[in-house]
C-alpha cells in the first residue's frame, strides 16, 4: 500500500494527514474507512493532502464519499493542501465549502491592454 494516514487529535478537532498516492484499491479504502471512522468519533475532521502526490478517479471518489457522509451526518470537514485536480474537482461538484480558504483561487486583477489606457 503506498497510502500512509497520520491522525492527530487536538481538544475538539482531528487531523488527518495523506501521504502517497490516494488511488484505487487499498489506498483509497482505508482513507474512506478512516475518514469514516473519525468522523464518527469527531464533529470536526481536517484533512490534510499536502503529502499526496497522486490522485485518481477512484481517490476522488473516496474523498467525495467521505465528503457526503460528513454532509449526512453534520460533521465539518476542512480539506488543506489539495493539489490542483482535487480543488478542480470540488469546484466543478461545488463542494469547495470544504476548502481551506487559504486553497481558494486568489482572482488575479483584470489586466487593460495599451489600446484600452489610451
Amino acid at each position: 500500500m503506498d497510502l500512509v494516514l497520520e491522525v492527530r487529535t487536538g481538544r475538539d478537532r482531528v487531523t488527518m494527514s495523506c501521504h502517497g498516492k490516494l488511488v484505487g484499491g487499498n489506498e483509497a479504502d482505508a482513507f474512506r474507512r478512516s475518514a469514516m471512522l473519525l468522523l464518527n468519533g469527531f464533529d470536526r475532521l481536517t484533512i490534510d493532502l499536502a503529502e499526496v502526490r497522486a490522485v485518481d478517479s477512484a481517490g476522488l471518489n473516496s474523498l467525495a464519499a467521505v465528503l457526503g457522509f460528513a454532509s449526512d451526518k453534520r460533521k465539518e470537514v476542512r480539506i488543506t493542501h489539495a493539489i490542483p485536480m482535487i480543488t478542480e474537482m470540488l469546484f466543478v461538484t461545488t463542494q469547495e465549502r470544504f476548502l481551506e480558504p487559504d486553497v481558494l483561487p486568489v482572482p488575479q486583477p483584470m489586466r487593460s491592454s495599451p489600446e484600452a489606457v489610451a
